[in-house]
């Protein structure tokens, strides 16, 4: 058998193992239902009890957990053993601050003692959905505090070295109360990419006040994607060209060079006279006339079409900047909740 294999076979086994420990803790708990159903109180605790063991309840859900202990404690106070329990039903309690027992599967006895233990059990619970996505300012991120009974408590989220990020809440809550996080830190930027800590506890902790309850957040935020900014305009010549006035003097001034010195070069010793210098001024001025004549004027036509395209280009560069600075303050993130614990004494 190759290595692979070994280690394929040894997976395999290994999961078998938790599913049969799973099967084991719900067929376990169905027994001692059906015990506790038969008046076999002995029987169903001892059932129970093994259903409850941390090495037989993998895979079973908080529901069944919650079925199991509500069982258990009617079964230990028919028993007679009131004590314990009292003792479950506030094991129950932490658990699950808002759980009712159901009052046609269980006689008043134990429904009364439960309301009993209830009322003088301080639980407080964070239910957290497991993943959230979310816009600063715009969706927020939600979660709920279940009390047992009416407590002062401060909501806070801190980074996980212990740095404060905000007091989210602070204040009574009786029953349920839904907060919600815009995604913002207290100096109202974004919060950044990393794992931060909500934390619930009570204002003024006593011995017999709620434990505290955290959930560690895994934040990861996501760029929003910006405009891109619009393309300049195609404008039209706001002149003429200069091209026909600077011909016009050219030609002029060749032009009346040419009337002076042409004669010279073909007569040899025969100097120019005053007409000839006369000619070729009257050439070069009229070269100048047709520059000034044809020199680059404005197209007011043009003008005014270019200004019209420029203001309508400049509306839509405003308008994209105010889009893209509307979009990056409302960052989108990414929030995964791990499961809620209770806060030591003298963590972050």
């Amino acid at each position: 058998m190759t290595r692979a294999s070994v280690v394929l076979a040894v997976s395999l086994l290994l999961c078998g193992a938790r599913v049969a420990r799973a099967q084991a803790a719900s067929d376990l708990l169905g027994q001692g239902v059906r015990r506790y159903q038969a008046l076999e109180y002995d029987a169903a605790a001892a059932l129970l009890e093994r259903s409850l063991r941390r090495d037989s309840v993998t895979g079973l859900a908080d529901s069944l957990q919650t079925r199991a202990l509500t069982y258990l404690a009617a079964t230990q106070l028919f028993r007679g053993q009131r004590d314990s329990a009292v003792a479950v039903f506030r094991q129950l309690i932490l658990l699950n601050p808002r759980y009712q027992p159901d009052e046609l599967v269980f006689p008043p006895q134990v429904t009364n003692l439960f309301q009993e233990v209830r009322r003088s059990t301080k639980a407080v619970a964070v239910v957290v959905p497991p993943v959230t996505t979310m816009r600063t300012r715009v969706d927020p991120f939600k979660a709920r505090l279940l009390t047992s009974s009416l407590a002062d408590l401060t909501v806070t989220l801190a980074r996980e070295d212990g740095t404060p990020v905000r007091e989210l809440y602070n204040g009574p809550v009786a029953d349920t109360l839904v907060l919600s996080w815009d995604g913002l830190t207290a100096a109202g930027t974004p919060a950044e990419d990393g794992r931060y800590i909500l934390r619930v506890m009570p204002r003024s902790p006593t011995a017999d006040g709620p434990r505290a309850r955290q959930v560690v957040l895994d934040v990861k935020q996501q760029p929003p994607d910006t405009l891109p900014w619009p393309s300049t305009p195609a404008l039209l010549p706001e002149r003429t060209s200069t091209g026909p006035a600077f011909q016009s003097l050219a030609a002029g001034l060749v032009a009346g060079v040419a009337v002076v010195a042409l004669p010279s070069l073909m007569a040899q010793g025969k100097d120019a006279t005053g007409a000839r210098y006369a000619v070729g001024a009257a050439v070069g001025v009229s070269g100048l006339v047709g520059f000034f004549a044809r020199k680059p004027r404005p197209l007011d036509a043009n003008v005014r079409a270019n200004a019209s395209q420029r203001d309508a280009w400049k509306r839509r560069v405003d308008a994209v900047k105010a889009e893209n600075a509307a979009r990056l303050r409302t960052m989108r993130l990414v929030v995964r909740a791990g499961p809620e614990t209770i806060a030591e004494r003298g963590s972050p």
